[in-house]
């Protein structure tokens, strides 16, 4: 994050820092540096200390500035690693090695421009690392144009991967059956099962009948 706030990394035996270039030598500019970098530390959630005199209060706090470039095409590595066929990877692989627009193509694009803004600043020296810069970017350029080639190579195939493929299948994969002696265990014991008492006879049905009548003995009945 430093770097991207433009000071300058310093590797020592038993050290690591950053600071401000060697040539800033105002101090409203080198303070307006360190409150840059004071707020985009903040805002990525660290917890910093710093002198107070070494701030520029009267600069407005940054706004959001989302994902950096490095961070979208952060992305394409998920991609990769999650693909499950060749074509997934292939997919991803092409917005490096595009040729024209392709990330590989731009950042050598980038390079070559700074070699020659570089060469132009006026100092003895200044040739020497332009120079130093096209020949790194042309080798850059070369190994981009043998990625490419690889990516084609990558593409004829047209298959899944075995790795991911078997680990997709298995978060998908329907519950196995218990073993036998597990699902008798669980198994309702046919004693245990709820069971439904007989219906009780309807009033008609356990009614006596009447009994049968008997003939009179008396006359004219």
């Amino acid at each position: 994050m430093l770097h991207r706030g433009g000071f300058v990394p310093v590797v020592l035996f038993r050290e690591r820092f950053h600071r401000l270039p060697s040539a800033m030598t105002e101090l409203v500019e080198q303070r307006q540096m360190v409150t840059r970098a004071f707020d985009m530390l903040q805002a990525e959630g660290f917890d910093v200390s710093c002198d107070p005199d070494l701030l520029d209060p009267s600069l407005p706090s940054p706004g959001d500035h989302g994902l950096s470039l490095g961070d979208r095409i952060g992305h394409l590595t998920q991609s990769i690693r999650s693909a499950a066929h060749t074509s997934e990877a292939v997919a991803a692989l092409s917005e490096l090695t595009a040729p024209g627009d392709g990330v590989l193509q731009r950042v050598v694009e980038s390079l070559n421009t700074t070699a020659d803004w570089w060469e132009g600043l006026g100092e003895p020296a200044d040739p020497h690392y332009a120079n130093r810069l096209r020949y790194i970017t042309k080798k850059l350029d070369s190994y981009a144009l043998e990625i490419r080639s690889m990516r084609g190579e990558l593409a004829d195939r047209h298959t899944g991967h075995p790795d991911r493929v078997r680990a997709r299948v298995d978060r998908v994969a329907p519950e196995e059956p218990a073993a036998p002696r597990v699902a008798a265990a669980l198994a309702v014991s046919p004693t245990a099962r709820r069971t439904t008492p007989a219906a009780l006879p309807s009033a008609s049905a356990v009614r006596p009948s009447p009994p049968p009548a008997r003939p009179s003995s008396a006359p004219g009945r």
